[in-house]
């Protein structure tokens, strides 16, 4: 027989889990005269295996179900549904491990080529809208990005107009789709790789639309000069820096097609 004390020194566990495993139905240990409890060894191996099934990810719920069922097959169904949850947080983080990757190089991309346009070829693609997203670690994915990818239209006074493009899908790169064979929609779009202009440049205050339009005016001055015409429509990302009432400004990256030749 064991005391409440040697079993908490035992598993490391403390009086409070116990006696919530004892108010749960968990374990069902004796009450003595005096109201303190006593451990059978059948309590002592029940409290290796919750805290065995706690580590694995089991709710108390499917615990109090596993310590009861005598078909191993009904275990079986549980461990396995358990696995296909554990796959899918493992494809979950090393999904955010390639977009936290890819923050990194953008972050890296502003302050190496700030204000420099460079002409380079992207990686080819997928677009998956929102409404089409089924598998639940794609949707998962999805929830944590931030909304900061827009539309850009251009016009030719260079006042740009934003529309929210991040907020309606999720972009995927090829690369990331082969690696860990995600299950991809038909409704995907996919965009082929190609040469684009690239840059990024700083803007802020109360003047933010009138220094992206000059930005971008010089831009496309920039590289006409180069003999390298734009298209009016692109993407663009924005990355705050600093943000707060006083003194705000974003760092701005474009990501814009060349002109197709007629």
């Amino acid at each position: 027989m064991f005391k409440t004390g040697q079993l908490s020194r035992a598993f490391e566990i403390d009086r409070t889990s116990l006696n919530h495993y004892v108010r749960t139905g968990l374990l069902n240990p004796e009450m003595l005269d005096n109201q303190y409890h006593t451990y059978s060894f059948q309590d002592f191996v029940a409290l290796s295996y919750i805290r065995h099934y706690r580590g694995l990810g089991f709710s108390m719920n499917e615990i109090k179900a596993l310590t009861r069922q005598k078909d191993n097959e009904e275990k079986l169904q549980y461990c396995q549904n358990e696995m296909r949850t554990i796959d899918d947080q493992i494809r979950l983080l090393q999904l955010k491990q390639r977009f936290l990757e890819n923050f990194m190089n953008l972050l890296r991309f502003y302050e190496s080529y700030r204000d420099h346009p460079v002409l380079l070829m992207t990686e080819p693609y997928y677009f998956i809208k929102r409404e089409a997203l089924e598998d639940p670690v794609l949707k998962a994915l999805y929830k944590q990005l931030p909304s900061n990818e827009f539309t850009a239209v251009c016009d030719q006074d260079f006042k740009v107009t934003l529309r929210p493009q991040s907020a309606q899908g999720l972009v995927l790169k090829e690369a990331w789709v082969k690696e860990f064979q995600l299950p991809l929609p038909e409704q995907a779009i996919f965009y082929p790789a190609e040469q684009r202009c690239l840059c990024a440049f700083r803007v802020g205050g109360t003047e933010f639309e009138i220094q992206l339009q000059t930005s971008l005016q010089s831009l496309y001055q920039t590289m006409e000069e180069q003999g390298v015409r734009l298209q009016r429509e692109f993407v663009i990302y924005l990355l705050i820096s600093k943000y707060n009432q006083a003194d705000e400004y974003f760092d701005v990256y474009v990501d814009i097609p060349l002109k197709t030749l007629d």
